[in-house]
């Protein structure tokens, strides 16, 4: 065992001190600040607003403990009693007058960051002392930047709390919490990322196919595509990766530049197969979730755009045929 019982969490607090390096003094050192236990919290306050009746201020903060590393940032209103004041009445008071801003602070995040559902973030405290309270507090994620999202969140809910003591109109109230629909994710390599492409490229075909021949054209896509995908394993241009649930790795050896040009030849056949008056549109974004690089580097959307020389573009145009006469 680590004769430093605190290894572990030195080791994980380094990570978060680092991404709030530019809230601390010049030249600050995480391994100092874990050593000596100042600050024991690297805080970031944004703004400050005095409640209408006096009786509170809110601190709207960015927050880091740094022997906690497991909590992580967080940032959000942290309401402070002021003096002369009860301190499990103002407690009351700032979480009911945060239900009250809540729906006027997540409209303007939402439209702020159109990318993001703040209503799903919003996190309850867990405790209550030394004269403050946490109406709420949201967790910073990983792939978020602390001055980009979490201090001009901080600017946009301290301007809602000023709106809101202002007297200015608010909306309605959220009301009671609705079922958690948990929004659907787009994955790759997975069976539903094979799904997704058959579908689509099936979609493509039925665009440019005469609604007498449309079902049984689609049908035949399909079958077309996962023939010459068997063929292409048999012969060891692709192989199936065991390691995700489907994906096709390519031969080493096959340039991007080919790999496009096989793509775009099998397309064409397919077309010519069914005798369809215009080319397929290949769904591209759905065919890079199901085929990687030898080395297992995804490809890029770019793929599209790549283009052979011509006696390449022959020469491939012939492989695929031959696969898809085999």
């Amino acid at each position: 065992m680590n004769p430093d019982k605190y290894y572990w969490t030195n080791r994980a607090s380094i990570h978060h001190i680092e991404r709030l390096k530019d809230f601390l003094p010049a030249n600050s050192d995480a391994e100092v600040i874990l050593r000596s236990g100042s600050p024991r919290y690297i805080e970031h306050w944004e703004e400050s607003v005095v409640s209408g009746d006096g009786h509170r201020r809110y601190d709207l903060l960015l927050e880091y403990d740094i022997y906690h590393p497991s909590h992580g940032i967080y940032f959000g209103c942290r309401s402070l009693t002021l003096p002369g004041f009860d301190h499990d009445v103002e407690t009351k008071e700032a979480l009911e007058e945060w239900n009250k801003v809540m729906p006027l602070a997540l409209r303007r995040l939402n439209n702020v960051f159109p990318e993001k559902d703040f209503s799903s973030r919003l996190r309850d405290t867990d405790n209550d002392n030394d004269r403050t309270f946490w109406p709420f507090w949201i967790s910073l994620h990983e792939d978020e930047s602390p001055h980009d999202v979490a201090c001009v969140a901080l600017r946009i809910m301290s301007a809602a709390y000023r709106d809101y003591i202002a007297g200015k109109s608010i909306p309605e109230s959220v009301g009671e919490p609705e079922d958690i629909v948990y929004p659907h994710i787009r994955t790759a390599f997975t069976q539903e990322a094979y799904d997704s492409f058959l579908n689509r490229m099936a979609a493509n075909v039925a665009i440019i196919s005469d609604l007498e021949h449309k079902q049984t054209n689609m049908r035949h896509a399909i079958r077309i595509f996962e023939s010459v995908l068997e063929k292409a394993e048999a012969r060891g241009l692709v192989t199936r990766s065991d390691a995700y649930a489907c994906a096709w790795c390519l031969k080493e050896g096959i340039s991007d530049i080919e790999f496009a040009s096989m793509v775009k030849a099998v397309f064409r056949l397919i077309g010519d197969n069914l005798n369809l008056p215009s080319p397929v549109k290949i769904p591209w974004k759905d065919l890079i979730r199901i085929f990687l690089r030898y080395d297992e580097t995804p490809f890029k959307e770019q793929l599209k755009t790549l283009k052979a020389q011509q006696d390449t573009i022959s020469l491939i145009e012939r492989q695929s045929l031959k696969l898809m006469a085999e």
